[in-house]
């Protein structure tokens, strides 16, 4: 079973340089499959092996999602049709360079996942795009989806906000997705200084905010309820990571 990265390597922020630094970074993590944010993937790499919409985001912002292979060749996902529909239907209609989905030979279904902030607000973005990706969640190919991505939410966050971001969580829940994280593999203690009132605490930080001491975790990995007896482990890499290529880190799923 692969060894699965998320990563958003912070595109916009990073001088041509520092940009072939994290792919090379990226390359010694030996990955099978890397799902990234904030991102444009390099001209070499081979169209079978990565998914990518080269108009990024928006016209403003040229980065956006992607998901890349460094084995086996994977086929984008575009449209999926639900148990309940006649046709199948677009799974990008929210910041459509923002949400890259690809399925690999193996069969696993891979969404890398980007939560635009718009007007301040991450939170009505993301459910924008889990209502987009509702449809696949019902279709054949929801039943082996391995989702990361950098959502800018937190139950680390105070009050309104901290309800409404479970509240979002829960939402991914119900789609019989499964807080990889949360499932404690390898065993960790609760995150020294996080402000959750979360028992257990089950975040990790994944960002290092240069105007906040708090151990921000906006990244994540969920898996389908029928991955769970297959997680090895998932953990952010923090030994030995170079922050300036990012503020965050990668972090690792290995199945």
């Amino acid at each position: 079973m692969p060894r699965i990265v998320s990563w958003n390597m912070s595109h916009w922020q990073k001088t041509a340089a520092q940009r072939r630094e994290a792919w090379n970074y990226l390359r010694s993590l030996e990955v099978d499959f890397a799902l990234l944010q904030e991102t444009v993937p390099p001209t070499e790499l081979h169209p079978q092996a990565h998914v990518y919409r080269p108009e990024g985001i928006d016209r403003n912002r040229r980065w956006g999602s992607a998901i890349v292979s460094f084995g086996d060749a994977i086929e984008p996902v575009l449209l999926a049709k639900s148990r309940h529909g006649k046709t199948a239907v677009n799974l990008h209609g929210t910041f459509s360079g923002s949400v890259a989905i690809a399925i690999t030979k193996g069969g696993l279904t891979l969404v890398s996942l980007y939560t635009v902030m718009e007007q301040g607000y991450a939170i009505t973005t993301l459910h924008k795009q889990l209502s987009d990706l509702t449809p696949l969640f019902d279709s054949p190919l929801g039943r082996r989806v391995v989702l990361a991505g950098d959502l800018n939410i937190s139950t680390q966050f105070p009050e309104p906000d901290r309800s409404r971001h479970r509240n979002a969580l829960e939402r991914i829940g119900a789609f019989n997705m499964v807080d990889a994280f949360g499932i404690d593999r390898p065993p960790r203690q609760p995150l020294d200084g996080c402000p959750c009132e979360d028992r257990p605490c089950r975040h990790v930080q994944t960002q290092r905010h240069g105007r906040s001491k708090i151990p921000w975790q906006n990244d994540y990995f969920f898996v389908s309820k029928a991955l769970v007896p297959k997680v090895k482990a998932c953990i952010a890499v923090h030994e030995g990571y170079p922050w300036s290529l990012s503020d965050h880190s990668p972090i690792l799923l290995e199945l």
